[in-house]
């Protein structure tokens, strides 16, 4: 299980992070519900933080994405000091998935897409 999120539009870019750091579909984002979650190297919840950013149709909002980033820019130490004791190639996976998201992130905030979040 995890977080899925979908950009709402006609024709996306590709975007996606798994374990294998591919692109699994056009405007997507998924963060697995393991330690190996994203979100959780922020000490954030998809539950908890991010689930309070959905509206009544489970989407997030423009400004709701704008939130999101502002949250994970405002972690970044704690993203950071949560990767350090890791491997190298373990910091790069997770850093390559903190950017991935940002990036996904601030795309749906470009093209003023909602994204459907499955949480």
């Amino acid at each position: 299980m995890g977080a899925d999120l979908y950009m709402k539009l006609k024709n996306p870019k590709v975007w996606g992070f798994e374990r294998s750091a591919r692109a699994v579909a056009d405007g997507y984002f998924r963060d697995a519900y393991t330690d190996c979650s994203i979100l959780w190297k922020y000490e954030l919840s998809w539950w908890d933080d991010i689930a309070e950013l959905k509206d009544e149709h489970g989407d997030i909002s423009v400004a709701n994405a704008k939130a999101f980033l502002v949250m994970l820019i405002a972690r970044e130490a704690v993203f950071e000091a949560n990767i350090r004791d890791e491997s190298n190639e373990t910091q790069q996976y997770f850093r390559e998935g903190a950017k991935l998201l940002k990036r996904f992130l601030r795309d749906a905030i470009e093209l003023n897409s909602p994204i459907e979040a499955s949480l």
